[in-house]
Formats: C-alpha cells, sequence, structure tokens
C-alpha cells in the first residue's frame, strides 16, 4: 500500500510548479543548465581542492573560501533549476511517481552508469598512460581523481535526466479566433 505523506504531497507541487517553467522549458535551456552546473562543479572542485589540502602556507585562505561560498550558492540555485527541469524525477519519492516516470529514473540511472564507467575507465587510461611507467603516483593526484569521479557519480543521474527531459508543451492558444470565426458566418 502507498501511503502518501504530507512531505511528499508538498515536494509534488514544488517539482510541479508552473511558475519557474521558462527556466527549463526548451532543450537548449536544459543543455544550458547542465553545462552551467557542470562548470560550477568544476570550478568549486577546484577552490575547493587547494583549500582543504595541506600546505606550507596555513594561513586563512579567506578569498577561496568566499568564492566556495558564492560557487555553492549558484551550483544550489542551478541544482534547484535541473531538479525543477525533470519535474523532481530523482529528488521524490518512487511512491509518488506513476510508471512513466519510474521508467525515465531508470533510464537516466542506466545512461548515468554507462557514463560513469566510461569516465572511470578514460580516468584509468590516463593513470596509466601519464604515470605508468616508473613514477609513483602521488596520493595528492589520485585523491584529486578519485573525488571528481566521485562527484561525477552523484551528479551524472542529474544531469542524464535533464538532458532526456522532454520539452514542455506549449500554451494551448486561445479558442476565441476560432470562436469568431464560426459565430461570424
Amino acid at each position: 500500500m502507498k501511503t502518501i505523506t504530507r512531505h511528499d504531497r508538498r515536494m509534488l507541487r514544488l517539482m510541479n510548479d508552473p511558475r519557474h517553467r521558462r527556466l527549463h522549458a526548451t532543450r537548449a535551456r536544459r543543455r544550458g543548465l547542465v553545462a552551467a552546473h557542470i562548470t560550477l562543479t568544476a570550478a568549486a572542485l577546484a577552490v575547493l581542492v587547494p583549500v582543504t589540502a595541506p600546505s606550507a602556507d596555513a594561513g586563512p585562505r579567506w578569498g577561496a573560501l568566499a568564492a566556495l561560498l558564492l560557487l555553492t550558492a549558484a551550483w544550489c540555485f542551478v541544482t534547484g533549476a535541473l531538479n525543477l527541469a525533470t519535474h523532481g524525477l530523482l529528488e521524490l519519492r518512487a511512491r509518488v511517481l506513476d510508471e512513466r516516470q519510474h521508467a525515465e529514473r531508470g533510464r537516466a540511472f542506466v545512461l548515468a552508469h554507462r557514463t560513469s564507467l566510461a569516465l572511470h575507465l578514460a580516468a584509468l587510461l590516463w593513470l596509466l598512460l601519464a604515470f605508468g611507467g616508473e613514477e609513483a603516483i602521488s596520493v595528492r593526484t589520485l585523491a584529486g581523481t578519485v573525488l571528481v569521479l566521485l562527484v561525477a557519480h552523484w551528479l551524472l543521474p542529474l544531469w542524464a535526466a535533464a538532458l532526456s527531459a522532454l520539452d514542455e508543451p506549449a500554451d494551448e492558444p486561445a479558442d476565441e479566433p476560432a470562436e469568431r470565426s464560426a459565430g461570424e458566418g
């Protein structure tokens, strides 16, 4: 028995709110959102890794922390727009989704899984080609590679779902012109 809670109903209303439809109504806009999300994710990782890495200069890194805060705020906004574009496909509980949405969720996970596998193989090949000789791989290089792969593994389902979402149907044109022409004749 499926019990839909108040939280489920609220999230369903939020994810299907028509007020923000213009952000993600077309494929081009969704592609732009995914590109912006990938860029913000890469920028946040580029700022985050040096901030958390130990260095000789142990002084405060306020500039990097401020940049990370701004990037995180923008990243959260774009993540919300992507969740709206998928109508909460990955955020809503399974009991709220219908059969079509379950199938779309499954397709998004399959596409993300295959893409993640390709990224893992590419990273392995890169590590073998770049460091496969007599050199040892530094812990920093290995940790950075694993961090990027983990973040990609986490976000690929959202990107795949947003890229494979269908365009919103156009608003129904008003029936007034048809009624006028029928009434005039």
